[in-house]
């Protein structure tokens, strides 16, 4: 009976060295990282940053803004006169060759094809022998543009601007009856001139 319970001691004393060995042995062993546990990429985050960031500004330099146009109007010695549309930077050139080109009867010399077009702007081509429609006005001399009303003939005085044939033969008329005038307003006693013709004569008229 006493060795029956000596095995059984020594049985269960086996038992419990063998626990304490395995304990020990596992708590020695190296443990391992968490296999949900992972580290943060935080360089990896921040060039991930730096390219959206690049990619939105290169997508914003290729957005073009929409090119301007503008509407001209081409008229004159061209195949098809009408309003045309065209890129703002573009040149009469553009212009007439959008309408068709010009005629064989269009004087080109008198037309600047370089130059830039605007919006609204007219662009006629004239004729030979024709003046352009946006010609400016000849420079005169303040001589040539006088004439001296107690001097002129009859052609002379129809160049005056507003004296036709009529009005010339009534001035001579007027100087053969009542002599020189003595003043500007005294073209005013001359039938067909009023006080409105004489004011808008002074600049052409000396005495």
């Amino acid at each position: 009976m006493m060795t029956r319970w000596k095995l059984i001691a020594v049985s269960a004393g086996g038992a419990v060295c063998f626990g304490i060995m395995f304990l020990l042995f596992w708590s020695g062993l190296p443990r391992e990282q968490s296999a949900t546990q992972e580290p943060v990429p935080w360089k990896s985050h921040s060039e991930e940053i730096n390219q959206e960031e690049m990619s939105a500004g290169a997508s914003v330099e290729k957005e073009e803004e929409p090119e301007k146009k503008v509407q001209v109007d081409v008229k004159g010695e061209v195949k098809a006169p009408g309003v045309y549309v065209l890129q703002a930077d573009e040149r009469v050139k553009e212009a007439v060759q959008k309408a068709g080109g010009a005629t064989d009867n269009a004087d080109m010399l008198q037309v600047n094809l370089a130059e830039k077009i605007e919006d609204e702007m007219v662009i006629h081509i004239p004729g030979e022998g024709e003046e352009p429609l946006n010609a400016p006005p000849e420079e005169s001399s303040a001589d040539t543009a006088m004439v001296n009303v107690n001097e002129a003939e009859q052609t002379d005085l129809e160049t005056i601007p507003g004296i036709g044939p009529a009005k010339a033969a009534a001035i001579l008329s007027y100087r053969e009856e009542n002599g020189s005038f003595e003043t500007i307003e005294d073209l005013s006693n001359v039938s067909g001139i009023g006080e409105k013709t004489v004011e808008q004569l002074q600049d052409y008229i000396s005495l």
